[in-house]
């Protein structure tokens, strides 16, 4: 098993030359060199990276409170040990001292929440994880609204919430979620500045903007069989741009309090009133996936591409596919169509899929011959 180990270290440390890797493992059949988090981060400095191991077993919440770039095996790994890095919660925390998790980078891991303690931690990396609760974005006074947060390639089950419950208040400011699925509960909440981008995303399911103001939304597709792009009658979207989207439904919004209705380019007429703006929005039609089942939640067999007679191929403002396959991020795959891992992409870094040990019984001074299988996941 020493062999075994070794071979582990050495594609981990690929992952930054400069730096110290540390590993952590809550199994005790697969040791590594921590058995908790909080032990890997006190041995650790500003910019080490601590990957934490897949596991049959959740790891419990866990408080960033230094600038490290923390790794897991990926929410669903295509690999013969098949365990994801299943963390409780992911708590960002920094203080006026030395404890800052700000800059940090948070890869391919399984977890319920983000969210912060202490000040505010700015300039977070996410990308290849899945959440099953909210991300949080702001904490009140004295923690404050998030600053350079990008957000891509992840799965998201309930909502991302940036402070600003009105046109006049503060929100989180220099935010990208880019080339994200949102299942059915997944929605974006409060946020008020047009440094706040929602590019080349998926929302299945209805009521995907709940008070957004000013916000820019761009290349996104929006599928569900029934309900609202815009949550409810409730100070919807106002004051945002909106540029070729496309929704497979003709009501966008509620028209009791929006006008036009069937129009991502319409007014708010409830109290204070208000249009939103852009061009290119496709209404009303199918976006053609290759093999979507069910447009109100993610379903992680579907084959979101979409085919070649799409109304949303090459349609984006950037001149590729609306969705998850077009922009600066396009999701990257983790097995092959269909086979329940396409959508499930592990950490990018070189990892082993498939070890076989040939003799498992070795005399003294003999050799254990092991194949071992890997591949990069860029």
């Amino acid at each position: 098993m020493k062999t075994i180990f070794t071979i582990s270290i050495l594609l981990l440390v690929s992952v930054s030359a400069h730096a110290t890797v540390r590993t952590v493992s809550n199994n005790p059949t697969r040791p590594a060199q921590f058995t908790t988090f909080a032990t890997a981060q006190t041995a650790s400095v500003n910019g080490d990276t601590i990957y934490i191991y897949g596991s049959p077993f959740q790891y419990p919440d866990i408080t960033i409170s230094k600038r490290l770039v923390l790794i897991g095996a990926g929410y669903n790994p295509n690999n013969q040990f098949g365990q994801p890095t299943n963390v409780a919660n992911i708590i960002l925390f920094r203080d006026t001292g030395v404890n800052n998790a700000s800059n940090s980078v948070i890869i391919g891991i399984l977890t319920g929440r983000l969210d912060i303690s202490g000040i505010m931690s700015n300039n977070i990396r996410v990308f290849r994880c899945r959440f099953t609760s909210y991300i949080n974005m702001y904490g009140g006074s004295p923690v404050g609204y998030a600053d350079g947060w990008v957000l891509y390639n992840n799965i998201f089950q309930s909502y991302i919430y940036g402070g600003g419950s009105s046109r006049t208040s503060s929100s989180a400011t220099n935010i990208v979620l880019a080339n994200n699925i949102f299942g059915t509960n997944g929605y974006v909440y409060d946020f008020n500045s047009n440094t706040i981008i929602v590019d080349h995303n998926i929302f299945l399911g209805a009521n995907n903007f709940y008070r957004t103001f000013n916000i820019i939304v761009n290349n996104n597709i929006f599928t569900r069989t029934t309900g609202t792009v815009f949550y409810g009658a409730n100070s919807g979207p106002v004051l945002c741009t909106f540029n070729n989207n496309l929704s497979n439904q003709t009501t966008i919004a509620d028209p009791t309090t929006y006008t036009p209705a069937t129009s991502f380019i319409n007014t708010f007429t409830g109290t204070g009133g208000g249009s939103n703006f852009g061009g290119g929005n496709i209404v009303g039609q199918d976006p053609l996936y290759v093999s979507v089942t069910n447009f109100n939640d993610y379903v992680a067999t579907a084959n979101y591409r979409l085919q070649a007679s799409s109304a949303g191929k090459n349609a984006g403002t950037d001149g590729t596919d609306l969705g998850i396959y077009g922009g600066s991020y396009p999701f990257p795959s983790g097995g092959a169509p269909g086979s329940g891992f396409d959508t499930s992409p592990m950490p990018p870094i070189p990892q082993v899929t498939e070890l076989n040990i040939q003799n498992a019984t070795v005399p003294v001074n003999g050799t254990l011959n092991v194949n071992v299988k890997a591949t990069i996941n860029n």
